[in-house]
């Protein structure tokens, strides 16, 4: 079977909560660049229904999937294979758990779920197993964390109680990073349902990089700041449910 290296979370310009400088005609670009056979734009809340990046992409022989990073109670929820009008951007399980009985070859993606941040699904992820078809396993992964507090290898523990299958994503929101924590899905051809039902069915295989010390600090200090405008959502909305 085929062999395909693909990049299912990312952000380019166009995201709606996230201000980003590059666009995705050099998002497809930088992904050609660097090996990749497919990759998914999932901008928060919203879907790329534009036809002219899908035709571009298609041109530089890289699979462009459609995909929406949508919030659940502030959560965040990948979901691959949906189109403009499939899902609202601020969505919920029961609206999750409905478009998958109308399209069940979408994909749900649970994203860096125990990173110590609001936007993770953390143990929600546990009540709503049915909606989840694979757990990500995030770029910002240290092996010398102890196996208990490292967010990756809680969500690996979690994924294999609960039959899910991991994929590796960057969550680029920079050109540099895109490619970095690639995953290699086998599928019968380059073609969104194929590409969507190997990740549905597990055939996937990643290396499982580790940054160094001084490296994980400094990237996770800039995804902090690069992610101000959900903990200044989220800060509010808890500070308007207290008072």
């Amino acid at each position: 079977m085929p062999k395909y290296r693909v990049e299912l979370h990312s952000h380019c310009q166009g995201d709606p909560i996230d201000s980003l400088p590059h666009t995705i005609f050099e998002h497809i670009d930088q992904a050609k660049k660097v090996g990749l056979d497919a990759i998914a734009i999932t901008w928060h809340r919203s879907i790329c229904s534009d036809p002219e990046p899908y035709a571009y992409a298609q041109k530089q022989g890289i699979l462009l999937i459609s995909g929406m990073e949508a919030e659940i109670g502030r959560k965040h929820l990948v979901v691959l294979g949906v189109e403009k009008g499939d899902l609202p951007g601020l969505t919920s399980w029961e609206e999750i758990r409905a478009l998958r009985a109308r399209k069940p070859g979408v994909v749900v993606v649970a994203p860096h779920p125990f990173y110590p941040h609001p936007s993770c699904l953390g143990n929600e992820m546990t009540r709503h197993a049915d909606c989840i078809d694979a757990v990500e396993w995030c770029s910002l992964h240290a092996h010398w964390l102890p196996s208990r507090v490292s967010p990756n290898l809680r969500a690996a523990r979690w994924a294999q109680r609960h039959g899910k299958p991991l994929l590796a994503c960057s969550d680029a929101h920079a050109l540099y990073s895109i490619g970095r924590n690639a995953s290699t899905v086998e599928a019968d051809d380059l073609t969104s349902p194929a590409i969507l039902d190997a990740v549905r069915a597990g055939r996937i295989s990643f290396p499982r990089h580790s940054m160094q010390m001084g490296r994980f600090f400094f990237e996770t200090g800039k995804a902090i700041v690069g992610q101000r405008n959900h903990i200044g959502r989220w800060m509010t909305e808890r500070t308007r449910q207290a008072s």
